[in-house]
């Protein structure tokens, strides 16, 4: 058995779990939480997909609003000014 082998063995009949198994444990909560995270900016990335959309639907309305005010102040300033 080798020096690392006999520091492993110690290691697991101390604490129940090897250091390289622990090592094993921490490498895949880390990738689990990487995970996490890209799903996390995946799902940020979609929501502000979204409100851009809606942002550009109401700016449609407003343009459209804006124009149709417009176009009654001509008519009400059109007529006003026929009765004058």
């Amino acid at each position: 058995m080798t020096n690392i082998e006999n520091n492993d063995q110690k290691d697991q009949d101390s604490n129940g779990i090897s250091s390289l198994e622990l090592a094993v444990w921490g490498a895949l909560l880390a990738t689990l939480g990487d995970a996490i995270s890209t799903i996390a900016a995946v799902q940020a990335l979609k929501e502000e997909q979204q409100e851009q959309v809606s942002n550009n639907n109401m700016q449609k309305q407003i343009d459209y609003l804006t124009n149709e005010v417009k176009q009654l102040k001509k008519q009400i300033n059109n007529k006003t000014s026929w009765h004058l």
